[in-house]
């Protein structure tokens, strides 16, 4: 994990610098800065190695991100990630075709990792785990300097349906905001089936939706409000050739005094429909094919049976593909 910083509002940045030991694969990280100036770090590793661990990392600056102390552990997690849901593939998503996977779902990729904010109460951090039953949830850890986390992590919630993934985490007023993905509206869900689809591999409905946590007790306790009132489903294969599920797998939340302001990934636009290039027995029935009404040509060296429309095909602009950016201040 690198760090660079820049003292000119984002004109120049400094040459990058190690903050993390290196011995495991890192990634998905996310930075704030306290009140008192402090910065600091958190990603996620893996256990890649017998040495490693998957795991929630914090590593603090006290000097403007200069330099930086010695990570610290977070919390160890079971993840909740994509590639548990494959068959055994190996990959990180699955589709239709020569991209369908032996477990029959079809979904896109997705992972655990974690946020952190910094505010006059504290150094929170969240992340996403599952839970013993399999069920994942988003997990709050507080600390009051970011170097000791002797305070158990706890659950934004105890709903006992639907999976949480993907949170985002600001302060301001006083107030922690935290943003998710949420699929507790599935009458579908299973701990051991992705989100959005059914035990049999059958696209579930539009059942995930954007909720907003906040506390005003530095993280103790913790009010939600779902703020979509619009379901998405991330598993629609829009993704050209490959006949996946692609999702801007982001959302974020920012605050400033009397303000807070959401942004997600959102499907409620999207059309359904035929993809032609599935026809008696190849076609699934998996409910998950979009509105693709274009003539498709063998070019695709990688799958020349499935290969995508060019960026100047206007079926393109037909709805099939249409996933957009939606925002709103609760």
């Amino acid at each position: 994990m690198l760090f660079s910083r820049s003292t000119d509002h984002g004109q120049t940045f400094s040459a990058p610098i190690r903050i993390s030991p290196g011995l495991a694969s890192e990634s998905f990280a996310d930075v704030a800065a306290g009140p008192d100036g402090a910065v600091y770090v958190t990603y996620r590793s893996y256990a890649v190695q017998s040495h490693t661990a998957d795991a929630i990392w914090l590593v603090k600056s006290t000097d403007g991100g200069q330099t930086f102390g010695t990570p610290r552990l977070v919390a160890t997690i079971t993840p909740f990630s994509s590639d548990q849901f494959t068959g055994g593939t190996g990959g990180v998503d699955c589709g239709d075709g020569p991209f369908a996977c032996p477990s029959g779902f079809t979904f896109s990729r997705f992972d655990s990792l974690s946020a952190v904010a910094a505010d006059s109460s504290g150094v929170h951090v969240v992340y996403t785990a599952r839970r013993p039953s399999g069920q994942s949830k988003v997990f709050v850890r507080n600390s009051q300097d970011g170097l000791s986390w002797s305070v158990p992590a706890t659950t934004l919630d105890m709903v006992a349906s639907g999976h949480q993934w993907t949170p985002d985490v600001a302060s301001a007023d006083g107030v922690l905001n935290v943003v998710f993905y949420d699929s507790r509206a599935d009458p579908a869900y299973a701990p051991d089936v992705p989100p959005g689809n059914t035990a049999a591999g059958q696209n579930s409905g539009d059942v995930v939706h954007t909720f907003l946590a906040r506390s005003a007790d530095g993280g103790a306790t913790w009010t939600e409000t779902q703020v979509t009132g619009a379901g998405s489903n991330f598993n629609w294969e829009t993704h050209g050739a490959r006949r996946i599920g692609f999702w801007g797998d982001y959302i974020y939340v920012s605050a400033v005094p009397g303000t807070v302001q959401l942004v997600w990934t959102d499907s409620r636009d999207l059309v359904p429909g035929a993809d032609p290039r599935e026809t008696g027995t190849a076609d699934d029935q998996d409910g998950f094919d979009v509105y693709q009404p274009c003539t498709y040509t063998p070019n695709d060296i990688n799958a020349p049976s499935y290969s995508s429309p060019t960026i100047a095909d206007p079926c393109l602009n037909q709805g099939g593909l249409d996933q957009n950016i939606y925002t709103a201040r609760p």
